[in-house]
């Protein structure tokens, strides 16, 4: 009969230190690689509805400018862009930049509203939200500062920006400049 070697330590001692040797600086790599690669499961898995819903409640907004404005000279066509950004802060950034043609296509000229300043805090209506305050506004002899402007946002989706028209002589006309909310 052959005798089997029934002791644990024989002829491995060497080779099992070596291997503790080695592994134990690495403990710590070891460890931080099997946490990150769980986060990044853990991550992937989340539903999706939880990154939509994040998403349609984005501090940020944009959109374009689509509007008929009537002033002394006459009936004008505006179109552009806009971008209201960190809705829920104090210090919300309103930025258009947009055209302005008279109906038929001649007289074209641009303008840009940025620099908007709130004034007070957004009023919640049953319809949308408003934004008064103040912003600078670009005109054919210059920027014109501190105009008193008001931003509607609706939850059907539109926008109205009133500019005021006492600070711009009725360039806009007295009807708010209106749009579109895409993003």
């Amino acid at each position: 009969m052959s005798k089997i070697n029934t002791s644990k330590n024989t002829g491995h001692t060497s080779k099992g230190s070596k291997i503790k040797s080695i592994i134990k600086p690495n403990h710590t790599l070891l460890l931080a690689t099997v946490t990150a690669s769980l986060l990044a499961l853990c991550v992937s898995c989340l539903p999706t509805s939880v990154n939509i819903a994040h998403a349609q409640t984005s501090a940020d907004k944009s959109g374009t400018i689509a509007s008929t404005q009537n002033d002394p000279a006459g009936t004008w066509k505006l179109s552009g862009t806009w971008d209201f950004n960190n809705l829920n802060s104090n210090s919300p950034a309103f930025t258009s930049t947009f055209s302005m043609a008279k109906e038929d296509g001649s007289a074209m000229h641009k303008h840009t509203i940025n620099d908007f300043k709130l004034t007070g805090n957004p009023t919640k209506s049953n319809t949308g939200t408003i934004y008064d305050g103040t912003a600078t506004v670009s005109m054919k002899d210059g920027p014109v500062g501190n105009v008193p402007i008001s931003i509607t946002l609706s939850d059907n989706g539109n926008i109205g920006i009133m500019v005021d028209p006492k600070a711009t002589n009725d360039h806009f006309g007295n009807t708010p400049i209106e749009g579109k909310v895409t993003a």
